[in-house]
């Protein structure tokens, strides 16, 4: 039965992924460049003369071509399957090599062992050596890893891991623009990746989903998941690659690729993510595990309601005690506990992406003498207006906190030295020109500073606050950096 159930399951899960493929429409008149229209699906492509005499020449010759069949895809036909598709009507022939991982199929492709190469991503250094077609699918890419780790948001949250991954593969390149501390161990097979994964050897893969199906068409699939979806900066675009010397070959399979319906391919594509464990599964006991599945999900979906319900009164009481525990109970704006952590992710992000990163320090002028003069009452009342007036002052990224009595922080990200400074005359410059009442105006003093690389939090704000106190030496009621 759990068994059954886990099939069930998988299989579910696996459709949805591969409804996420995203096969690319095409227009064909305009992509001819005013070429005959192209044939019906019934009509060969050879017919049509859509076709140069080179063109024609070439596909007279009856010559074979081999295909280069990636051992990564979902199902050992997947290469020369997709190249058939496209080229079926054209009249060229194929046949597949051995399977071959994808670096020893890329290499494949360069000695002349295969003439075309299908689920290539084109690129500057590849296109030196090679011809692409037009995309004929884009395809979502996704974290795969043991099944307890937790579900991630983006790649930060996993930047200090291990992902083994296929030679060769642009995922890499991909992700080592945006996350340079990412570490990679190249293999070359796809069980490769799983028995890293599942020996502690790596965190986890990343590949397209499509080709996720191929890591599930395993026993030990039970062990994995998928943890994470990435951003479509990272899908897998796929194109027809050949040798650049073969460009009559490319022209036959771009005109093809033009031909033929994307609705075909999506189709093929969808058929591909598809797994099975047994073939002896008996499919009535199978559709009735699966009507009881669908029945425990609705149970389930029911439970997760009525807690929801149960625990609706709870959630503003909740919700309060977050905020406060990040925040200053007199001025309403974020304590130290809270600026602290913030700004140890700002270094970290100023770290990663080498952008300019700037503090803030202000301190009340004469505060002591309010308190004295006036009460703690209305010295309160003017913390919490000096608050107000520059949170409103403030972009919605920056942070500002209380640092303690009459001085407060802002951190400022994204931003050097300057714009820092020109920020910090104009907050000088609000709080100067604002009426406090009973008091009428109130002043402080600015320093600023500039993050350097590599520098600590306790030495930026220890030169934020030396600006501070020339500010003040100065005559106060200034901005000094």
């Amino acid at each position: 039965m759990t068994k059954f159930v886990h099939i069930t399951l998988l299989l579910l899960n696996l459709a949805l992924i591969s409804m996420n493929c995203l096969v690319f429409a095409q227009d064909t008149e305009t992509s001819l460049n005013k070429q005959p229209s192209s044939p019906s699906d019934n009509q060969p492509l050879y017919s049509s003369q859509i076709f140069t005499p080179e063109e024609r020449a070439l596909i007279d010759s009856n010559r074979i071509f081999k295909v280069c069949n990636v051992i990564q895809q979902a199902s050992n036909d997947a290469s020369i399957g997709i190249v058939s598709l496209i080229a079926n009507k054209s009249g060229l022939q194929f046949e597949a090599t051995p399977l071959l991982s994808w670096a020893k199929s890329l290499e494949g492709l360069k000695t002349g062992r295969c003439d075309i190469l299908p689920w290539a991503t084109k690129t500057e250094a590849r296109s030196k050596l090679m011809n692409f077609t037009r995309p004929y699918v884009r395809i979502k890419r996704v974290v795969v890893a043991k099944k307890q780790e937790p579900y991630i948001r983006d790649l930060d949250e996993v930047s200090d891991k291990i992902f083994a991954m296929l030679k060769s593969n642009y995922a890499v390149t991909q992700v080592r623009k945006t996350h340079p501390n990412v570490q990679f161990v190249y293999v070359d097979t796809v069980q490769d990746e799983i028995d890293y994964i599942l020996q502690d050897k790596a965190y986890g893969t990343i590949v397209s989903l499509y080709s996720a199906a191929n890591l599930f068409n395993n026993e030990q699939v039970r062990e994995l998941k998928v943890v994470g979806v990435l951003p479509p900066i990272y899908d897998d675009i796929a194109s027809l690659a050949t040798r650049r010397e073969d460009s009559a070959l490319h022209n036959i399979l771009e005109k093809s690729l033009i031909a033929t319906n994307p609705r075909l391919i999506e189709e093929f594509m969808t058929e591909g993510a598809v797994v099975s464990y047994d073939p002896d599964v008996d499919y009535q006991k199978y559709w009735g595990v699966a009507v009881s599945v669908i029945f425990v999900v609705l149970i389930l979906v029911w439970w997760n309601r009525y807690l929801k319900t149960l625990n609706a009164k709870l959630t503003d009481s909740q919700r309060k005690l977050e905020l406060l525990s990040v925040t200053d109970p007199l001025t309403n704006v974020y304590n130290r506990l809270k600026m602290d952590e913030a700004f140890t992710q700002e270094i970290e992000k100023s770290k990663r992406y080498h952008s300019p990163l700037s503090v803030i320090m202000l301190d009340v002028d004469h505060f002591k003498n309010i308190n004295d003069e006036y009460g703690h009452v209305v010295g309160d009342g003017v913390l919490k207006k000096i608050a107000q007036t520059i949170q409103s002052n403030l972009r919605t990224n920056d942070f500002l906190g209380r640092w303690g009595g009459e001085e407060f922080l802002i951190i400022c990200p994204s931003t050097d030295i300057d714009k820092a400074q020109l920020v910090a005359k104009k907050l000088r410059s609000t709080l100067a020109n604002t009426e406090f009442s009973p008091l009428g105006k109130v002043t402080a003093s600015f320093g600023v500073a500039g993050w350097e690389n590599g520098e600590s939090q306790e030495s930026i704000i220890s030169r934020a606050d030396s600006a501070l106190y020339r500010a003040k030496d100065s005559g106060r009621n200034k901005v000094c950096i």
